[in-house]
């Protein structure tokens, strides 16, 4: 009677998915977070080319005077939604392309905030003359959305843990009236 019911135990099949369920459950939450977080990156980087996109259009055409870096800010902040403290974790420069030697005037890199330096940002802002071609570099930082995923960890991040999106943009100015 006993050997029957240990031979009736080991052939039930009850729970016999339990363990498929923990092996797999933790792969498809990563697989998960991974997409979120590509959704939210893609999300805010064609909000960030958008935006970038409006406000040269304002420069291009002068309709704005948009003359120092906390106004270029705005100007992009302004156009771009969903995105906290966007002012605060964006750099924007503007600068001339010198066309004889089709080489950039300002040969640094792009300019990125950094919330763990003491250091003051001086951006470039120079939005060139008329009928000149003209480089709109902004840089945004912000935070991963989960850090354990496989994505956030690879992503290059700061002392603070930001990454960064960036949008660069070249453009020809208007001819403008002079007065």
């Amino acid at each position: 009677m006993l050997l029957r019911r240990l031979r009736l135990a080991a052939r039930a099949e009850d729970g016999a998915v339990t363990i498929p369920t923990v092996i797999w459950l933790p792969i498809f939450f990563l697989i998960l977070f991974f997409g979120l977080e590509m959704m939210f990156i893609s999300f805010r980087q064609v909000l960030l080319d958008h935006a970038v996109d409006v406000t040269t259009r304002e420069l291009r055409l002068g309709t704005a005077t948009l003359d120092t870096h906390d106004e270029l800010k705005a100007a992009v902040c302004t156009a771009m939604h969903f995105v906290p403290d966007c002012e605060a974790n964006m750099a924007v420069e503007v600068f001339p392309v010198d066309t004889d030697t089709w080489s950039l005037t300002n040969t640094n890199g792009i300019l990125c905030t950094d919330s763990t330096s003491t250091e003051v940002l001086n951006p470039e802002i120079n939005r060139g003359g008329s009928n000149q071609m003209v480089v709109m570099r902004a840089c945004l930082k912000m935070p991963p959305l989960t850090t354990i995923d496989p994505l956030s960890r690879a992503m290059m991040t700061d002392a603070s843990g930001r990454f960064a999106l960036t949008s660069v943009t070249v453009f020809v100015n208007e001819p403008r009236a002079t007065n």
